[in-house]
């Protein structure tokens, strides 16, 4: 399976995503011919070689139409429905984008269908995403990987008005990453369409990565700091044997004498606070009291958070705690357009390359299930047959 790895560690903006695609042998002509296809106007890639560090690396100008920008998230939409780019690069351009929004509509508390653009509707960020999706498809890669992403503090300059760094959109979309906090930068390392583009499609890698590098690619900001090289580095693998163990905790604890109406609001709380999966099992305790066997999975950074849900929600006195190896398939989740008309995701899981198992996510069926007021059962195995039949099994 062919992969691209981001090494993020110096940052990533949009046009250094795509400035390292270039890097790797990407041909501009053929790019500006796909991009054509989004009919938004004259426009033109500009590049030079500049050193960044004690690398050589590709800079990419986007030349567009000036004052000329899209001003909602239904322009964009237009924009990319109308266009005659490739099914499958419209929908993950318009996800990206959905995301975006989604993530600059919750920090500045709007309503997604009242959210005017400023950066995001400007046209070389409409090139930057989509170009990002072409190059992926022209350069046949199937997956993209980080490792950490680093992030600066301070602040900036913004229409007369001060804001956090990194900017308050960036670090919502970032949420589920790990990220590496640098005091020591001032000023703006991960933009926030590169971190719609990351968050999108990117999985991070928990341990090691195992892979055989085929090509490297440097692309490069605008602004370089003799601190820390503003440059992105890609590198393409034509093979990858992600590691598939970790280690998590599992607490115990054995209780008889809780009120069984507890176990509802223990079990949501214990979810909130991070745990992977909680169950219970009936077993019988000392002077034959039948009681309830708790057992919930934990990473290292959520032990305190639940151990403390566990004693406060629970009457239990002490807890034990087994650390284990837990082996794991390769997880994917596909954002599938249905036959309703509706996005849901559908989880997948690859042993050795190979398709193991295809399941539509519980919530999302559910929601369509209640919007169509069709049976559950009839809606999953229907989104199941679609997703086995676009991915094949």
């Amino acid at each position: 399976m062919k992969i691209a790895y981001f090494d993020c560690c110096w940052g990533a903006s949009g046009d250094m995503i795509l400035a390292a695609f270039i890097d790797l042998g990407l041909s501009i002509k053929s790019l500006k011919q796909e991009l054509s296809k989004l009919k938004i106007g004259k426009f033109d890639l500009s590049t030079k070689k500049v050193r960044r560090g004690h690398a050589w690396a590709t800079q990419l100008e986007v030349i567009t139409q000036a004052n000329k920008r899209l001003p909602d998230l239904k322009s964009i939409f237009r924009v990319i429905d109308r266009s005659r780019l490739d099914k499958e690069i419209k929908e993950k351009a318009k996800t990206i984008f959905l995301n975006l929004a989604r993530a600059e509509a919750k920090v500045h508390k709007e309503k997604l269908d009242k959210l005017c653009f400023h950066q995001i509707g400007e046209l070389d960020t409409i090139i930057d995403i989509v170009g990002c999706l072409i190059a992926l498809k022209m350069l046949k890669i199937e997956c993209v990987y980080i490792d950490r992403l680093t992030i600066g503090a301070g602040s900036v300059e913004f229409e007369n008005t001060k804001l956090p760094l990194p900017a308050p959109a960036a670090l919502e979309l970032l949420k589920k990453f790990k990220i590496e906090i640098n005091s020591q930068i001032r000023y703006e390392t991960v933009t926030p369409t590169a971190a719609a583009i990351i968050a999108s499609l990117a999985c991070q890698i928990d341990n090691s990565l195992s892979i055989k590098v085929e090509k490297i690619g440097y692309g490069a900001g605008a602004y370089n700091r003799p601190e820390l090289p503003n440059v992105l580095r890609v590198l393409i693998a034509d093979s990858v044997a992600p590691k598939v163990t970790d280690w998590v905790n599992v607490l115990e604890t054995n209780i008889d004498d809780c009120l069984p109406l507890n176990f509802e609001i223990l079990f949501e709380r214990l979810f909130s606070a991070g745990a992977l999966d909680v169950y219970s099992s009936s077993v019988m305790m000392k002077k034959n009291r039948p009681g309830i066997l708790l057992s919930v999975q934990a990473q290292d950074e959520d032990l305190d958070k639940i151990l403390k849900v566990i004693f406060s929600e629970t009457t239990t006195l002490g807890i034990r705690i087994n650390r284990v190896m837990r082996r794991k398939l390769e997880r994917k989740t596909l954002n599938l357009k249905t036959d309703y008309g509706i996005i849901v995701r559908v989880k997948t899981a690859y042993l050795d390359g190979e398709i193991m198992n295809i399941a539509p996510e519980y919530e999302d069926c559910k929601k369509v299930s209640k919007k169509k007021k069709l049976p559950f059962k009839t809606v999953y195995e229907r989104i199941k047959a679609q997703a086995v039949k676009k991915i094949g099994m």
